[in-house]
């Protein structure tokens, strides 16, 4: 079953680059069925991933994109006649998010106070008007921008993972878009196969120095300026064992606290801060490579960004570039080799982009320049 569950992954992986990040942490969402918010702007296959997933699993799926005028009649189904000429309050749910296991809510502060109150209570109890329980396993919300007001401040902080998606920043990954198939059949599990893995998140153990290291990264935010609420803390306990579980682990490890920079952060602006504190606090290792590859990435931006205009500068700049990256691979080929194995795995794919950087730029060079291809 966990092998399934890890070729499902590889394939969302394939079918989204550069999501890898909002894949892992929502599959681990789904075992402990709590909610994500997605935010990003339009075309950057929020939808289609949450499409994805809950096809893999084949349960119910429910789709609505809100708006300022949406009634509860559009999320619960129309009012029933029968029930109103008894005197009775009730709607017809048939295909509709009441009997729904997964419910994409796009757009979802624009919802209005009605609307932001019959969601704030599904979140939360997984009932409905009249106190009817629904078999929801998780709400995705996407959007475009955070909220503003109180009301949907409240919202917001019912999902306990959030991320942060953009256009395709690799050359390469938006021609594999470009040239990719039509929509294409993913791994199917079934709702069985997820129930069963539900209470085997159960049996992982929360190891002490996981405890400890909670301590000292809720410390070390609070003097950052960046302070999460305990209930979200609280919360998070359940999002480390299905981390472990899905990197095959029977306990939890400090390296899974990876996953809480997506469950911290308020704004989007203290994700960049929070990501480097919280991975040079667990995994100096992947820290590194982190640092490195975004080192890669920008000398890579710039010198593409001479590419149109200084053409001497640019085949400088390129030259410089490539021995870099090549340098950097093999720093990062070393430093795997004295890492843990999850570690490796963070590693192995900075590893992997920076040799895609490398042909990038090759290939750039040698079509834009006619400059003899730098091994």
């Amino acid at each position: 079953m966990q092998a399934q569950f890890q070729q499902l992954r590889d394939e969302l992986r394939a079918r989204f680059p550069e999501r890898q990040e909002v894949i892992d942490g929502t599959l681990a969402a789904l075992l402990i069925r709590e909610h994500v918010l997605i935010l990003g702007p339009p075309g950057t296959a929020k939808s289609a991933l949450v499409r994805a997933m809950a096809h893999a699993f084949g349960g119910n799926y429910f789709e609505r994109v809100l708006t300022r005028h949406t009634v509860a009649e559009e999320l619960l189904g129309p009012l029933c006649p029968q029930a109103l000429e008894e005197g009775r309050y009730a709607h017809v749910p048939v295909g509709m998010l009441p009997e729904a296991h997964f419910v994409l809510v796009g757009n979802v502060f624009a919802a209005n106070g009605p609307v932001i109150n019959l969601l704030l209570r599904l979140l939360d109890e997984r009932v409905v008007l009249a106190d009817a329980p629904v078999p929801l396993i998780s709400l995705f919300g996407t959007t475009t921008e955070l909220p503003e007001d109180n009301a949907q401040e409240s919202l917001l902080d019912r999902f306990l993972l959030r991320f942060e998606v953009d256009y395709l920043q690799r050359p390469s990954s938006f021609r594999d878009v470009l040239t990719a198939p039509g929509p294409v059949d993913t791994t199917v599990l079934g709702m069985e196969a997820l129930r069963a893995m539900h209470a085997d998140i159960t049996n992982v153990k929360v190891t002490a120095d996981t405890l400890e290291a909670i301590v000292a990264l809720r410390d070390a935010l609070k003097f950052e300026g960046m302070v999460a609420s305990d209930r979200r803390w609280k919360r998070s306990l359940r999002l480390l064992q299905a981390v472990a579980f899905l990197a095959g682990e029977v306990q939890t490890s400090p390296e899974d606290l990876a996953v809480l920079v997506n469950v911290v952060w308020r704004h989007p602006r203290e994700r960049p801060r929070l990501s480097r504190l919280v991975t040079k606090l667990i995994n100096p290792a992947v820290f590194q490579a982190n640092e490195v590859l975004e080192d890669a990435r920008q000398a890579a931006a710039q010198a593409q960004a001479l590419r149109t205009q200084h053409r001497r500068a640019y085949v400088a700049q390129a030259a410089r570039v490539l021995l870099m990256l090549r340098a950097q691979v093999e720093m990062l080929v070393q430093l795997s080799e004295s890492a843990s194995r999850r570690a490796r795995l963070v590693i192995d794919d900075a590893v992997t982009e920076l040799n895609e950087l490398h042909a990038e730029l090759t290939r750039d060079v040698h079509a834009n320049q006619g400059l003899k291809l730098l091994k």
